[in-house]
């Protein structure tokens, strides 16, 4: 009875070990890289897609406010191209013989140094009550330098990232969100809108 020699075949069985751990290696490694790369593209969207909820829907917070209220409570409004960064207001509750019956005075401003816009009841009172609509606020709206020139050619210089300005009846509300991500992305999302005030 004839034995098969086991030691010459522990060389070539040792290579072929070593070159499927190579080769096992070098596939887990691209499908962690391809992994990441997609959960990153997956957390950038989002990253982006929160940013712009958040957006519209402080956006429609302030429009909802100034379609609320008559244009006279807003005198303080400036007309383009000047601007202000709060207004303050009332909403109109009721009316009595054409006249209206304004409900507690309210303010929507931009706290500068921590990036926020805030709204106030009753605000400067022992009774004032806050809430902030949102975070994320740059000093300047998205493509504006404070140079005292018309950057991004809305028609107005240095606005603030949360700007008002007057034009009759309406009010043009321009917001600028900005955010970095985890990976350093930044990311803006700036909005515009032209609100028309009760009579």
């Amino acid at each position: 009875m004839s034995r098969v020699g086991f030691g010459a075949k522990t060389g070539s069985s040792l290579l072929e070990v070593v070159i499927a751990l190579t080769v096992t290696a070098m596939l887990l490694g691209n499908i962690a890289m391809v992994q990441r790369a997609t959960t990153g593209a997956y957390e950038s969207s989002i990253f982006s897609t929160t940013l712009e909820d958040r957006a519209d829907r402080t956006m429609d917070r302030i429009a909802l406010a100034i379609m609320s209220t008559s244009v006279d409570r807003l005198d303080e409004v400036l007309m383009a191209p000047s601007f202000v960064s709060s207004i303050d207001y009332e909403i109109v509750i009721d009316a009595v013989a054409g006249e209206p019956i304004m409900g507690t005075p309210e303010r929507i401003e931009f706290d500068l140094p921590e990036g926020l816009v805030i709204w106030k009841r009753d605000p400067d009172t022992p009774e004032e009550m806050q809430a902030i609509w949102t975070r994320h606020v740059p000093k300047l709206l998205e493509g504006e330098l404070a140079n005292g020139l018309d950057d991004n050619g809305n028609g107005i210089a240095d606005e603030e990232g949360l700007a008002f300005d007057r034009s009759a009846n309406q009010i043009t509300v321009r917001l600028t969100l900005r955010r970095t991500d985890g990976q350093g992305t930044e990311y803006t999302r700036t909005r515009s809108r032209r609100v028309t005030c009760r009579n």
